[in-house]
C-alpha cells in the first residue's frame, strides 16, 4: 500500500488531479488500520470532496461506502446510515443499479 501511495503521490504532485481522491481513500484506509480515527475521518471526507469536485461519481460512491463501513465499525449508526445513503445515490447517478441493489441487500437495516 505504501508503494502505491508513493506512486500516486508523485502523479498528484505532477498535476494529475485524476488521482487525488485515490490517494485520500488509501490514506483513510491506512489510518483505519493504524487506529488513527481523526486522520481516517479527515481522509475519507477529503476523498469524497476530491472525487465529487473532479466528477468521479463511481469513486465518490466508493468513498461513501468505505466511510459507511468505517462508521459502522465505530458504532456510529447516524454517520454510517448517512454515508451508505450517499453511496447508494452516487452509484444510482453513475447508473450502477446492481451495486445499489447489493447495498440494499447488505444494509437491510438502513432505511431510506
Amino acid at each position: 500500500a505504501h508503494k502505491a501511495m508513493q506512486l500516486i503521490r508523485v502523479w498528484a504532485k505532477n498535476g494529475n488531479v485524476n488521482v487525488v481522491h485515490y490517494l485520500r481513500i488509501l490514506g483513510a484506509e491506512l489510518a483505519v488500520l493504524n487506529g488513527k480515527k481523526g486522520k481516517a475521518k479527515e481522509s475519507f471526507n477529503a476523498a469524497i470532496s476530491a472525487s465529487s469536485r473532479n466528477g468521479f461519481l463511481q469513486d465518490r460512491a466508493l468513498a461513501h461506502e468505505l466511510t459507511s463501513a468505517y462508521f459502522k465499525a465505530q458504532g456510529d449508526e447516524f454517520w454510517r446510515n448517512y454515508h451508505i445513503e450517499c453511496s447508494r445515490t452516487s452509484y444510482q447517478e453513475w447508473g450502477c443499479s446492481e451495486k445499489v441493489e447489493q447495498l440494499y441487500v447488505r444494509c437491510k437495516d438502513v432505511k431510506e
